[in-house]
């Protein structure tokens, strides 16, 4: 008898007392459905109890676990890693536990139907869920919509007076992080008339160079978006090819003839003449492995080589495996080439050269891999194309390696048709593929053109200028991965 009257005293107290301080009838209805169970609860325990002569009951009441149950259509619901922090309840200072994810889960996750798995230190007399708009008594399986909030747990030990809160807080990323966003950032930076461009982000600010066929001139901008009046450079050849000028560090290089020219601030060139050399000086490469790499030709055997440059020195690269003393094959390419460096997933300094036009002018469908290997101290060369022959000609493309994949923007085929897709490389460029266009697609107004620059700065790419067959483009595309943000 002492326990039933035990039992309505905390009945007639809980629902004097709810933290939400809720006057609506239903959720009193709600209440008194609860401890209506547990009264069912309690008498068939009493039947037990005549059994035994003591009962035993515990005032544990603390989660000790949260998960949910396998959901197939949200495989990221169980992998994910929950927290439990617990605090005490009380009349005198009702604080409130937190159960949430430490991380939220990934966009697209669904919380509007899921069922939590929940395991305590002691079973409880009762557990219920509180929502914006139920109260559920707890069996274990209960399907939830977490979408809602707040929602509380309420948990009664099986001493029927020791009670505990938590606040159920389980967050999903608002945006999608595999998302590009693209922006037309800034045009006209320059009159586009027939004009070749070059840019480079250097001594932290973006440097665009500009050949209109009569003259070079040099723009600047500290945030691409805003460019500063053109200056003319010196000591450099005027007009000059600007797409093949290459940067190494501070350093800018361009070759022309028989001529190495170098810049290290951007508008005054000095020059070193090869005409004495053995070799002729090609045209320049890409920078890789703390070295600006370049392209020169035997002068007596009329064999490519490849080499690097120290200075204002040029040294043929005698250390790549199957390429004796740096020769090269006759297909590989020496301009309107794309090229990048990067480190590959396997720590080792790699670089990607894609398309463009061998020695006689011919495009080419190649896909060249250098590697460097520390144990050998020498340099692999392999043509993934003989391998993997999923690719066609491209001259005149542009890469990058962005967001942990390689990707490719522009160009134009051997059928001069324009390359409007992006293409990216998961696997260090062996196969490239179309991003589906949900997650990744230039803005419509984005016209297709070949020999633009890319840049990546700040956790955003640039897209700046290039040319198709009837116009020069002036303008800057901005876009960046959500995740990178």
């Amino acid at each position: 008898m002492g326990t039933k009257v035990l039992f309505f005293f905390h009945l007639h107290k809980l629902y004097l007392f709810n933290p939400k301080k809720s006057s609506n009838f239903a959720r009193n209805f709600g209440t008194m459905r609860r401890y209506l169970f547990i009264l069912f609860a309690l008498l068939g325990s009493l039947v037990a109890c005549q059994q035994s002569e003591v009962s035993q009951t515990s005032s544990e009441n603390r989660v000790n676990s949260f998960s949910f149950y396998e959901d197939t259509l949200n495989p990221g619901l169980t992998q994910a890693t929950y927290k439990i922090e617990h605090r005490t309840y009380s009349l005198e200072h009702p604080d409130t536990g937190l159960i949430y994810c430490k991380d939220s889960l990934k966009f697209g996750t669904r919380l509007d139907s899921v069922i939590p798995y929940i395991t305590y230190k002691a079973t409880p007399g009762a557990a219920t869920y509180y929502l914006p708009n139920d109260t559920i008594v707890s069996t274990g399986y209960d399907t939830l919509d977490l979408s809602q909030k707040p929602v509380y747990l309420y948990v009664l030990a099986s001493d029927l007076k020791t009670e505990r809160w938590y606040r159920i807080d389980i967050n999903v990323h608002k945006v999608n992080p595999y998302l590009y966003v693209w922006e037309k950032f800034t045009e006209n930076i320059f009159p586009a008339q027939n004009c070749e461009t070059q840019a480079f982000y250097i001594n932290n600010q973006f440097v665009i160079y500009v050949n209109n066929g009569l003259s070079t001139q040099v723009y600047t901008s500290s945030d691409a978006k805003v460019w500063n009046k053109a200056n003319t450079p010196t000591g450099i050849p005027t007009p000059c090819f600007v797409k093949d000028i290459l940067q190494h560090n501070d350093t800018l290089y361009y070759i022309d003839k028989d001529q190495l020219f170098r810049s290290v601030d951007q508008l005054t060139w000095t020059v070193t003449d090869y005409s004495a050399a053995s070799f002729e000086p090609i045209n320049m490469l890409l920078s890789y492995h703390e070295k600006a790499w370049c392209i020169i030709q035997d002068r007596t055997t009329q064999e490519l080589i490849l080499a690097t440059i120290q200075g204002d020195n040029i040294e043929p690269c005698t250390h790549i495996r199957g390429y004796n003393n740096g020769v090269l094959p006759d297909d590989f390419p020496i301009s309107d080439f794309a090229a990048t460096a990067f480190e590959s997933s396997s720590e080792r300094p790699r670089a990607m050269i894609v398309g463009g036009r061998n020695f006689n002018g011919d495009p080419v469908n190649s896909r060249w891999n250098i590697e460097y290997v520390a144990n050998e101290k020498a340099y692999r060369l392999k043509n993934f194309t003989i391998s993997q022959p999923n690719f066609h000609t491209l001259t005149g493309a542009s890469i990058i390696q962005y967001g942990g994949q390689l990707i490719m923007f522009g160009g134009i085929d051997n059928d001069l048709e324009w390359n409007s897709n992006i293409l990216y490389s998961d696997d260090e460029g062996m196969h490239w593929y179309v991003p589906d266009t949900a997650s990744n697609q230039l803005p419509l107004e984005y016209q297709s053109r070949q020999n633009q620059s890319v840049i990546v700065e700040q956790k955003s790419i640039y897209l700046i200028g290039g040319q198709s067959h009837t116009t020069s483009f002036s303008d800057v595309y901005r876009g960046r991965l959500n995740s990178l943000q």
